[in-house]
């Protein structure tokens, strides 16, 4: 479902309006998501999750999140991505997205580097979520200056170099 930024942006959007989009009635909504930020989380987290899934199979994939996918789809999605930054709703929501991106991290971990231990895996996860949530926010907060490649390069160098020697161990 794609939303089309309306006037007074999203603040003014509805979860009737959502609702009707979808083309479900509220008390439908309502049973999937407990609100209007709620479901922004979970958008977000289903389409990292997708990403990743994607990207997953194919052989040469060993990121621990599917950056060059998310960055550039939100590269892609710039006026609805800024909107949500000029909202609010971007910025009331970093924790939840950072929770869900930890998530992530922490099975593609457990799935390439098995021999990490779960505690080392919890606090890899957390400085990869933190790192990857804190460009994003950089970013669009910065009007999506730089390219989605150049950010996503970023993150990738900062992941490989937290992850150096963690293979290894």
């Amino acid at each position: 479902m794609t939303l089309a930024p309306q006037a007074g942006g999203l603040d003014r959007l509805e979860v009737g309006a959502l609702a009707a989009k979808a083309g479900v009635g509220r008390s439908t909504f309502y049973k999937h998501y407990a609100d209007k930020d709620d479901f922004f989380i979970s958008s977000f987290a289903n389409m990292v999750a997708s990403f990743d899934a994607q990207a997953r199979t194919r052989a040469d994939y060993r990121a621990m999140l599917p950056a060059r996918e998310v960055f550039a789809h939100v590269e892609e999605a710039r006026t609805f991505a800024l909107s949500l930054v000029s909202s609010g709703e971007f910025a009331r929501t970093q924790g939840a997205r950072e929770q869900r991106l930890r998530a992530i991290a922490e099975a593609n971990l457990k799935r390439y580097v098995p021999a990490m231990s779960a505690t080392r895996r919890q606090e890899v996860a957390v400085m990869l979520a933190g790192a990857f949530a804190g460009l994003m926010r950089w970013w669009m907060e910065n009007g999506l200056r730089a390219s989605a490649g150049h950010v996503a390069s970023l993150y990738e160098t900062l992941a490989a170099r937290m992850l150096a020697g963690e293979e290894k161990a």
